[in-house]
């Protein structure tokens, strides 16, 4: 669980760079958000190791 938030999260700040590139300003702030939630649950998945 915890190498498929890593990948998640990953994924989802390359594809709000090239949304930022692409000036698609939505979808870069909903894969910032994406990429966030990741952070946190795989904080929360770590705390219950």
């Amino acid at each position: 669980m915890m190498i498929v938030s890593i990948v998640i999260g990953l994924v989802a700040l390359a594809v709000a760079v090239v949304a930022v590139a692409m000036k698609e300003y939505i979808i870069a702030a909903a894969m910032l958000i994406v990429a966030g939630w990741q952070v946190v649950n795989f904080l929360k998945w770590k705390k219950c190791l």
